[in-house]
């Protein structure tokens, strides 16, 4: 009976857990019922024969053909073990370690929600594709200023004003190429600040500092990566009206005036130097020579006083043929701590204007900082206002606080 149990193939259900055939593998013996045997009876069958109930003591109908199916499977492992003892040749001991067993882990719903899929293939597992970055060839950074300020003016500066406390903002932009013999820099700078004046009854405020400047170079190496041929130009404009002090006359607009500096042809000097024991610490130098350069100055407004910017009286505009010279460093004394200066200076062999900004910035933090900034400027074109002690010679020092931004 049990060969003719084991021989049915309808009747087993070993396949539906198992890869292979459980009836083929040897018999371990562990003293207890083993989950090998999977011998499963249908209900069907086991209704339809009333002799396998009578032999195997099974209840009449109704009954549990889960039970049935196990007691079956039991005494047929006792019979087997007891007519083919020398059939089995292994026990649970000749087996390491126990049985994991297999635990049912519940679903998550949210498993598939916020699961990740990652589609790799063979080839990319095996070997990792090498990383190339690309040259860049362009180089930028800028910076964001706004600040509370004290402010010292010398009489005769050209732009008017008078010493005071104020609130100032500057913004400027850097972009450098560089690619083989070509060399392309841009620099755009704003300044703009306000300021309370007791002198002047008109207005509650004035403006101090109204500049929008750009300069331009472009280049192409000469000698070496330090020299290059070089032309370059530099516009600036005023943006606002500001007004004479206890008066509606203002002195300055928009395009009025309006500076234009060209350098047709020249030579452009550049070095870069960095410590060996810090890198924090370097040095920036740039010196640009044009032999020969226009200057053009022209008063959009022309009720504003053109003696003021060296245009003869009852002109609005003024040319000058001459030679430029800008220069600049910036010097990285640590980490934090820059100074900038920039240098102009022009002649059309008659005057002679230089001008001189330096810049000493203190960062307190990534975001504020103390800032002390001295402008110097010499200018001995005809019709100027001198000042008794400075002569010639403009000043325009500030010393601020506040908000301050690289990038």
């Amino acid at each position: 009976m049990l060969a003719a149990v084991l021989s049915c193939p309808v009747c087993l259900t070993a396949q539906d857990r198992f890869p292979f055939n459980p009836y083929f593998l040897p018999v371990v013996f562990d003293g207890k019922i083993s989950d090998d045997f999977s011998v499963t009876l249908p209900e069907d069958s086991i209704r339809k024969e009333p002799a396998l109930r009578q032999a195997f003591k099974l209840p009449e109908p109704p009954f549990d053909p889960e039970k049935a199916v196990n007691r079956l499977r039991r005494m047929a492992y006792r019979s087997f073990l007891k007519n083919n003892m020398r059939a089995v040749k292994y026990t649970l001991s000749d087996f390491p370690g126990e049985v994991e067993k297999v635990e049912k882990i519940k679903p998550n719903i949210f498993q598939h929600i916020f699961a990740i899929e990652i589609e790799t293939e063979k080839g990319d597992i095996d070997r990792s594709a090498r990383f190339i970055p690309k040259r860049q060839y362009w180089s930028r950074s800028g910076n964001s200023l706004l600040q509370f300020s004290q402010n010292y003016i010398s009489k005769n500066w050209y732009d008017g004003g008078v010493g005071n406390l104020n609130l100032l903002s500057v913004q400027n932009y850097t972009s450098s190429y560089k690619k083989g013999i070509v060399r392309f820099n841009n620099f755009v700078e704003w300044k703009l600040s306000f300021y309370t004046n007791s002198n002047d009854t008109v207005r509650n405020f004035r403006l101090g500092e109204d500049l929008i400047r750009t300069y331009t170079d472009f280049g192409l190496k000469a000698f070496n990566d330090k020299w290059s041929y070089s032309s370059n130009l530099e516009v600036k404009t005023k943006l606002l009206r500001n007004y004479k002090e206890n008066s509606d006359e203002y002195i300055s607009s928009i395009f009025s005036p309006l500076q234009i500096n060209m350098g047709i042809f020249g030579m452009k000097y550049q070095l870069q130097k960095t410590s060996p024991n810090d890198k924090y610490k370097k040095c920036n130098l740039s010196i640009d020579l044009s032999l020969l350069s226009l200057q053009y100055t022209w008063l959009a407004d022309k009720t504003i006083d053109p003696i003021r910017y060296g245009i003869k009286e009852g002109e609005n505009s003024l040319l000058d043929l001459g030679s430029t010279l800008n220069a600049k460093i910036i010097v990285h004394f640590n980490r934090q701590v820059t100074f900038t200066s920039r240098l102009k200076y022009f002649t059309n062999y008659e005057k002679v204007i230089l001008e001189s900004e330096n810049e000493l910035n203190l960062p307190i933090n990534r975001y504020f900082s103390t800032r002390l900034y001295v402008y110097g400027r010499f200018d001995d074109s005809k019709g100027l206002k001198r000042d008794p002690d400075l002569k010639y010679f403009q000043l325009n020092e500030l010393l601020s606080f506040g908000f301050n931004y690289k990038f």
